[in-house]
């Protein structure tokens, strides 16, 4: 039987957010199809490429001579829903 790789696609959508004065600016990355596949032995690849990706260029930034104007994409908080179906 041949393997057939699983694609999980990262999904970003930013909204901004104020509440009495104070702004924060939340990203959510949704990654459709994780876990979808039968053999997910290497799935979470890609989201660790992505999470890798994101403190790179935070710390890049952060490196850099003009530090005011840092937008910070590192990720924060994972969550990680569990099918109540099994699979």
């Amino acid at each position: 039987m041949e393997k057939t790789n699983q694609t999980v696609k990262l999904d970003a959508s930013t909204v901004e957010i104020e509440e009495r004065g104070v702004k924060l600016r939340l990203t959510v990355v949704d990654t459709p199809g994780y876990g979808d596949a039968i053999d997910n032995t290497d799935c979470f690849r890609s989201i660790i490429q992505y999470i890798d990706e994101q403190f790179e260029r935070f710390l890049r930034d952060e490196s850099g001579l003009n530090r005011r104007n840092i937008v910070d994409n590192r990720i924060h908080c994972c969550f990680y829903f569990i099918s109540p179906f099994g699979h």
